[in-house]
């Protein structure tokens, strides 16, 4: 026993040996679990390297890096992972191996609605998707102007992966003259001007985890219950709600056990009851909407929901953190 926790140790003491499994485990799940039939099976396979993203934020001894990697890496690429086995989600529509490493750990996504797409080659022809000439052998003057192109360049194939459209949300990463384009996702949207419980966490604050708990809790949980007769549409989403709380609320609970170095040994779980009461809090909100009951002024409300929210988001999640954040853990000293 002892001889295995001293092989963890080393094995956490070198994060490049970590970093380069991670890779591996990535490129394992793109050529070799993808050939599996999609659910247990998958995730089945997947054990090995659910238990390397558990693993990889003890590699670094700050409590803020801790924190982030366990958000991007042991929550958000687990849950990406989880999707992919069964066929759905970002990891679902990655073409090839980079584009699937680059989306496991990054917030980046692949656009979907794209009306023309382009591949640049040194000495190559750039042709519509259509694989018909776009002019006759030269490129317009306005695709030369926007994307820098020469007028010496010719009209040929096209890739699955279009130059950026110059939006500030695009990302263009270049690999032996092939150009491919990835949007950022949006993380935050305004939180200070949400109107509801449901604005404020569903369309403003953290999207990019609200979409993940979206595609691999409240949907599926929602679409099982809904079914039930004696259940219900709407009493299916507010249950499916709760769900997805309590879900959110373990997984920042997993964060805050990385961030205090797992040494909080009677955990208070204030970081867990917060999210479990912003779920209520939408549940009932959801519930007055249903019934149209109106009980006080719309402004006087939207007020009142705000100063709740910083209220508890103070006191439940932020000064625990404060209280029981380590800077070094003694596992990587």
């Amino acid at each position: 026993m002892e001889h295995n926790k001293l092989m963890i140790i080393s094995f956490l003491e070198n994060p490049l040996l970590v970093f380069f499994l991670l890779l591996l485990a990535l490129n394992y799940s793109y050529f070799i679990v993808s050939k599996l039939p999609k659910g247990i099976p998958r995730i089945l396979a997947l054990a090995p390297a659910f238990y390397l993203l558990y693993l990889f934020p003890w590699c670094f001894s700050s409590a803020l890096i801790r924190g982030i990697l366990s958000f991007f890496i042991t929550w958000i690429t687990s849950f990406k992972l989880i999707l992919f086995c069964f066929n759905r989600g970002p990891l679902s529509q990655c073409k090839n191996p980079i584009d699937f490493i680059l989306i496991s750990i990054f917030p980046l996504k692949i656009p979907r609605e794209v009306s023309q797409k382009y591949e640049i080659s040194n000495g190559k022809s750039v042709r519509k998707a259509s694989d018909k000439p776009i002019s006759d052998g030269k490129i317009p003057r306005d695709v030369r102007e926007k994307y820098g192109i020469s007028n010496g360049k010719s009209v040929g194939k096209a890739s699955d992966k279009p130059i950026s459209n110059g939006s500030p949300n695009s990302l263009v990463l270049s690999s032996n003259s092939i150009y491919a384009r990835y949007e950022v996702e949006e993380i935050f949207k305004q939180p200070y001007l949400a109107t509801s419980f449901q604005d404020f966490w569903g369309r403003r604050w953290n999207r990019y985890s609200s979409k993940m708990l979206r595609l691999t809790i409240y949907d599926p949980t929602n679409e099982a219950l809904k079914n039930l007769s004696f259940v219900g549409k709407n009493t299916a989403r507010v249950l499916a709600i709760v769900n997805t709380f309590v879900v959110s609320a373990i997984m920042h609970e997993l964060m805050f056990y990385y961030i205090t170095c797992g040494l909080c040994l009677k955990p208070t779980c204030e970081v867990m009851w917060f999210f479990i009461l912003q779920g209520i809090c939408i549940s009932f909100e959801r519930v007055f909407q249903a019934k149209n009951w109106i009980i006080m002024d719309p402004r006087v409300s939207i007020l009142l929901k705000r100063i709740f929210i910083v209220f508890s988001f103070y006191f439940l999640l932020v000064l625990p953190v404060m209280r029981e954040g380590n800077n070094t853990c003694e596992i990587t000293k």
